[in-house]
């Protein structure tokens, strides 16, 4: 009997800390606890900046700052996903932006676009009205997709990210190799 209490208190405990997650999402991002750090990208032959790759984190006012592990799979699960992921494009333009005010090098980032993102119809007009509204173009944000992104529906897949290159976007795949692919 003793192990199936510890793996109940476990699972409550589990259980308890997603509610606890989800519980204060919307008022995270309301309140910018979200942050959005830029993890540069440097090219090998010349060892020169050739970009960056935006990353969220979680900082909770009593929990500290949280990986995306912990609150990333919650969100692709219940939805949020694609709020934050337009909340860490539109913060990731306003730095490209001021980046571009101070007349340093007009370098890349890459932004994540989720699953949910792919299948959202406005995707490529939420894109474009983002990137309009900083003045940039849209080679300057690479859209990062996830591998697993193209087993569910590789049509529609397909289909947006041919639209999205035409606009001008740049495709990255990313995590390959670690499902379908591997």
């Amino acid at each position: 009997m003793i192990p199936e209490a510890a793996y109940d208190d476990e699972l409550r405990s589990k259980l308890l800390r997603e509610q606890a997650i989800t519980d204060g999402m919307e008022a995270a991002l309301m309140q910018g606890q979200f942050e959005v750090y830029l993890q540069p990208k440097y090219r090998i032959r010349d060892d020169r900046l050739a970009g960056a790759e935006a990353l969220v984190r979680w900082n909770h006012p009593e929990w500290g700052l949280q990986s995306p592990a912990v609150f990333i799979p919650l969100f692709e699960k219940n939805g949020f996903i694609t709020r934050l992921d337009q909340f860490v494009w539109e913060k990731t333009c306003a730095v490209l932006q001021e980046w571009e005010k101070k007349g340093y090098p007009a370098v890349p980032v890459s932004v994540n676009v989720s699953r949910a993102d792919i299948y959202n119809a406005d995707i490529a007009e939420i894109l474009m009205k983002t990137v309009t509204q900083y003045g940039l173009s849209p080679s300057r944000l690479h859209l990062e997709i996830t591998e697993s992104a193209y087993t569910e529906n590789p049509e529609q897949v397909i289909e947006t990210v041919g639209y999205l290159r035409e606009l001008g976007f740049v495709i990255e795949m990313d995590d390959f190799g670690s499902g379908y692919s591997s």
